[in-house]
C-alpha cells in the first residue's frame, strides 16, 4: 500500500509538471505569419486569400468584427492609405519584435506577433511608426481568427485626412453662438451645462465632441458640437428635444447664428428647419 501511494504521488508530480502549452519560434506557422508581414509590406494581397480561411473572423482593436471579405476590403483601404509599409526583423531574439507559437494541451494553436509598424501616409505625408501586437488562431494551415491589440489613431488620422482630400467626410460640425438672457449668471450657465453634458455622454455615444465656450463676462456662449452622420445629429436633435433639458435652455439662451458644417444630408436640412440654421459645405481640411 505505501509503495502505491508513493507511486501514485510520483505519477501526480509529474502530471502537474507537464506544461500546458508548448511555445516555439521556428516552427513552420510562426515562420508563415513572418511571410505574412513580408507579403503585406509587398502589397501582396493575393498571399492573406490564400492563407485566411474562408471562415475567418477578424476582430479589430474596438472589438468591432469582420467576416473574410470585410477583413480583405480593410486590407486594400490600408494599401490605399500608406506607402512603404514594413515591420521589424524577427530572429528570435526576443528583443523587442518578434513572433512565436503557442500550441495548447487541448489542441488549439496561437500564433502571436508583436513588431513596430512603420509607413508613410499616402494622404498626410507624415511618416508613421508605432508598437502593436496581433494574434493569430489556426485551424490546420489556415488562420480562422485574427485579433488586434494596439492604438489605432494613426490610421484614424489617415482616414481623416483621405476624406478631406475627397470630400467624402459623412461628419458633421455645428457651431451655435448664443446670448444668455436677463437672469441667469456664469454660475447658472456652468451648472446646466455639466448636466447637458452628461445628458449627452449617456444617450448619444455617436456626438464625439460637445463642447461650451463662455465670454469673460458671461453674457455669450458658444456651442459646438460634432457628430459622426447627419443621421447622428437628427438622433441627438429628437433626444435634445424629448429630453429633460430643453425647456431650461430657450429660457437660458437665445440663438444668435447656428452653422451646419459639413456633407449634409437633405433628411438633416428638413429635420432642423425650425432652426435659425445657416448650411456650409465642406471645401478643405479636414474633421477629426
Amino acid at each position: 500500500m505505501k509503495k502505491l501511494f508513493i507511486y501514485s504521488v510520483a505519477l501526480l508530480m509529474c502530471a502537474c509538471q507537464q506544461p500546458y502549452a508548448e511555445v516555439t519560434t521556428n516552427d513552420k506557422k510562426s515562420e508563415t505569419i513572418k511571410t505574412l508581414f513580408e507579403k503585406v509590406g509587398e502589397e501582396n494581397i493575393d498571399y492573406l486569400k490564400e492563407i485566411f480561411s474562408d471562415s475567418m473572423e477578424f476582430v479589430d482593436p474596438a472589438g468591432n468584427k469582420l467576416n473574410k471579405s470585410g477583413f480583405i476590403s480593410a486590407v486594400e483601404n490600408l494599401y490605399d492609405m500608406f506607402d512603404d509599409i514594413s515591420v521589424l526583423e524577427m530572429n528570435g531574439d526576443a528583443l523587442g519584435s518578434e513572433v512565436e507559437t503557442v500550441t495548447y494541451s487541448n489542441g488549439i494553436v496561437w500564433t502571436n506577433i508583436w513588431n513596430t509598424f512603420s509607413a508613410k501616409g499616402k494622404y498626410t505625408g507624415q511618416n508613421v511608426s508605432f508598437p502593436f501586437h496581433l494574434s493569430y488562431q489556426w485551424a490546420g494551415d489556415k488562420i480562422i481568427k485574427e485579433v488586434q491589440f494596439f492604438d489605432t489613431s494613426v490610421f484614424q488620422k489617415e482616414m481623416n485626412a483621405k476624406a478631406a482630400a475627397n470630400n467624402t467626410s459623412p461628419k458633421v460640425v455645428i457651431t451655435i453662438d448664443m446670448a444668455v438672457n436677463s437672469g441667469y449668471s456664469k454660475e447658472d450657465v456652468k451648472a446646466f451645462t455639466k448636466n447637458l453634458n452628461q445628458f449627452i455622454r449617456d444617450n448619444e455615444p455617436n456626438t464625439y465632441d460637445y463642447s461650451y465656450f463662455i465670454s469673460e463676462d458671461g453674457k455669450r456662449v458658444t456651442l459646438i458640437e460634432k457628430f459622426r452622420s447627419s443621421e447622428d445629429f437628427i438622433f441627438h436633435a429628437d433626444k435634445f428635444e424629448n429630453g429633460p433639458n430643453i425647456e431650461t435652455f430657450m429660457k437660458m439662451f437665445t440663438f444668435k447664428s447656428l452653422v451646419v458644417a459639413g456633407n449634409v444630408s437633405q433628411q438633416l436640412k428638413e429635420r432642423v428647419k425650425n432652426y435659425p440654421a445657416e448650411f456650409r459645405g465642406n471645401i478643405g481640411g479636414w474633421i477629426y
